[in-house]
């Protein structure tokens, strides 16, 4: 299952100057995370040769439920930011928002408290994530983590964070991010495997190429 999950073993995962030891880079990651409040311009998003019209068309295709051409534009040009931000392969960051939330930026789990397209766990994450306002930092809210770009940013982020204390184990990555243990996570990873190799063949017959 690990080879077939994008074949990912990708190591030394963390933001760009913060490599070191695990406790330098756990202290660098909990000390505070900047959400950026501006807009993701379209002319920045290209993470790699794929196509933010075709990715922005696969996710309103597979949204539940359905969301218009807009909103959809919008996540995919925020998931090839961050892709390009963190490294993370795209097809990853689109299969596990896939998985969560159904590509829903509205979405809520009430009985567990996640939010958003990538269901961030706001009561765990909300002491470690900081948001710029016009007065500086605060603590971030649950209604930050209904927006498109800052659920993704977040998201990203934490992704990095789990693979690189995973030693570059994608399977073991995505149990530490969504939480589930035993046959709960084979069911997890099995269902990013199938969303991530089902968007790579829809964009294959687009005559698309994603990394």
């Amino acid at each position: 299952m690990r080879k077939l999950l994008f074949s990912l073993k990708l190591p030394g995962f963390f933001p760009e100057g913060q490599r070191g030891s695990v406790a330098r880079q756990t202290l660098f990651f909990c000390a505070v995370f900047l959400i950026a409040s501006a807009s993701v311009r379209p002319n920045l998003v290209w993470a790699d040769s794929c196509s933010l019209s075709a990715v922005a068309r696969y996710i309103a295709l597979h949204s539940r439920p359905p969301q218009p051409f807009p909103v959809s534009y919008q996540i995919a040009s925020s998931l090839m930011a961050a892709s390009r931000r963190t490294s993370l392969p795209l097809y990853l960051l689109v299969a596990v928002a896939q998985q969560e939330s159904s590509f829903n930026p509205g979405a809520i789990n009430p009985a567990s408290g996640d939010y958003g397209l990538f269901q961030v766990h706001y009561e765990f994450w909300r002491t470690r994530l900081s948001k710029r306002s016009p007065r500086g930092l605060r603590e971030i809210r649950r209604s930050d983590l209904l927006g498109i770009d800052v659920n993704v940013r977040a998201a990203a982020l934490i992704l990095s964070y789990d693979l690189r204390l995973s030693g570059g184990d994608p399977v073991v990555m995505l149990g530490r991010f969504s939480g589930r243990v035993g046959e709960a996570h084979r069911r997890y990873v099995e269902g990013v495997l199938k969303k991530g190799m089902g968007f790579l063949e829809a964009l294959k017959r687009q005559g698309v190429r994603c990394r």
